[in-house]
């Protein structure tokens, strides 16, 4: 195979893996019963560096409205996944916080996939992995610097 054919392989993949993923949030979505963007909410919410994220970083995390933000908050509160609390250290700022005990509910969702994933990962070599954990944190930086350079407010 040549570098252009490899290339273009690597392209078809990265799409292909997005298709997947895209359904696979769909899937996760239905069984906890909320719509994609409520679990891209809960994912970026549980997964953001700064802890707990307030409202208005998730908004701009997401690229969402705060009004489409309060409406997604609205039903992953309704679903028992989150609760949100006034930041005692200023009365102004709202924190999002899991509810305790309902992350095993997710987490079961995502328990198979996670087991192969594991699996899969053990198969590969320390360079392997590193090579990965480059290629996707490159991948991050691209999709991040591409939406800063696009930012509408």
């Amino acid at each position: 195979m040549t570098d252009a054919e490899k290339n273009a392989e690597v392209v078809k993949l990265r799409f292909m893996l997005g298709v997947k993923l895209a359904a696979f949030n769909q899937f996760v979505a239905e069984r906890l019963g909320l719509n994609v963007t409520d679990l891209k909410c809960l994912e970026v919410a549980c997964y953001d560096e700064v802890q707990p994220v307030t409202p208005g970083r998730l908004s701009k995390l997401m690229r969402l409205s705060p009004s489409s933000i309060t409406t997604s908050l609205k039903r992953l509160e309704k679903a028992g996944l989150i609760k949100r609390e006034t930041d005692p250290t200023d009365g102004r700022r709202i924190l999002l916080r899991f509810v305790a005990g309902r992350r095993t509910l997710i987490n079961v969702c995502y328990e198979q996939i996670n087991r192969s994933l594991a699996e899969f990962d053990s198969r590969l070599d320390s360079t392997e992995l590193e090579s990965i954990r480059n290629y996707l944190s490159g991948l991050v930086q691209i999709v991040d610097g591409y939406l800063a350079e696009n930012q509408t407010d």
